[in-house]
């Protein structure tokens, strides 16, 4: 049954990249499927040598028909035992797409219903999301599509608040930079003090939530890792009087990223854009927005830049910049990293009332 969705602009132009993706989805994600699907799959039809290889793809949770779940047992090295050698999916290829359960067929589209409308966002978590982004040379737009989907997450919210989402999504579209976006978003739904000092405090936050995931994250733990060698701190907390100097080093990597990506003020903006889509800004999950939704993008917006210009060195390829950008992802918009960006602020930058302004200003710098 066909329903109309409001979808970012560049959904009809979204495929799979299947077999010639990076750093395949089908890799080093705990996947959960319903009992539903679970039973589905194993009532199905198929080879005696492919039914002994589905059946030991997934390890049950519960009953299957009292509200259990079943989930994937990843090989050795950490992929699908489904997945085929050549970066395709051997249930697809052996019982039809239909009978793929709805996490693989969907992903990364979120579909739900909000308000009696239907959205469907794309996580950026996906490598060709991400290209799709850094390959757009204006803020990316929405619009509406008939698809043949039923929205999947109902989302129990106030029609002010969902009026909220939509109106922060447009005036985030309008700013003259940057700088500027968060400025009039602030101005709009916010009413924060905007401090003009803070900077330092913005890079003192920065190396803290660096070192933090660089030691406790094996989603981007590595990233983490390399942009703490490359500023020279990996193992070492700086000082405060080293501030400047990691401020200056920061600052002379963000030239060779932006060789790199020479539009990346537009690149950070649509992946600002695609991620408060994603999650309802500034009412995820239907919630009160208040002022931690907004504190929580800055921080988001810094981090992504400071560990993907600390990341990148002279022979750095866009490539590259695209699989640190969807690996960040991956645990920005998959975990609880939204509520730790607003503790670590609040732990640096509580002194320094309206520290995000300063934090904003310099990865436009």
């Amino acid at each position: 049954m066909s329903r109309t969705f409001f979808v970012p602009e560049y959904y009809p132009r979204f495929t799979c990249k299947c077999g010639s993706c990076r750093s395949s989805c089908c890799r080093g994600w705990p996947v959960i499927i319903t009992g539903e699907e679970y039973t589905r799959l194993q009532e199905a039809e198929c080879s005696q040598q492919f039914r002994k290889r589905l059946d030991e793809a997934f390890n049950l949770d519960g009953d299957p028909r009292r509200g259990g779940t079943a989930h994937v047992v990843h090989d050795r090295s950490g992929a699908c035992p489904l997945l085929g050698k050549d970066g395709l999916c051997t249930l697809q290829l052996e019982l039809g797409e239909g009978i793929l359960p709805d996490v693989c067929r969907l992903y990364p589209r979120n579909t739900r219903e909000v308000c009696g409308e239907a959205e469907c966002a794309c996580a950026a978590s996906c490598e060709e999301v991400t290209e799709l982004l850094l390959n757009s040379a204006e803020p990316i737009g929405f619009c509406s599509v008939d698809l043949e989907e039923t929205p999947r997450f109902p989302i129990d919210m106030k029609e002010s608040f969902f009026r909220e989402c939509r109106l922060a999504l447009e005036v985030f579209r309008q700013g003259a930079g940057l700088e500027d976006r968060f400025r009039k978003l602030n101005d709009a739904l916010f009413h924060l003090p905007a401090g003009e000092d803070g900077a330092l405090n913005g890079v003192r936050m920065l190396w803290e939530m660096t070192a933090w995931f660089a030691k406790n994250s094996p989603v981007i733990g590595a990233c983490c890792g390399k942009a703490l060698e490359a500023c020279g701190l990996a193992g070492k907390k700086p000082e405060e009087g080293e501030l400047p100097f990691l401020a200056e080093r920061y600052a002379e990597a963000r030239k060779i990223g932006r060789k790199i990506l020479p539009h990346w003020e537009m690149n950070l903006t649509n992946l600002m854009l695609n991620s408060m889509f994603y999650n309802s800004f500034p009412h995820v999950g239907g919630t009160n927005g208040e002022e931690d939704p907004f504190l929580s993008l800055c921080v988001t917006a810094a981090f992504v830049d400071f560990i993907l210009m600390s990341s990148m060195g002279p022979d750095s390829s866009r490539e590259e910049a695209a699989d640190v950008i969807s690996t960040l992802f991956r645990l920005i918009e998959h975990s609880d990293f939204k509520y730790r960006a607003v503790k670590h602020y609040r732990e640096s930058c509580d002194r320094a009332p309206g520290c995000w302004a300063g934090i904003i200003r310099r990865i436009t710098e």
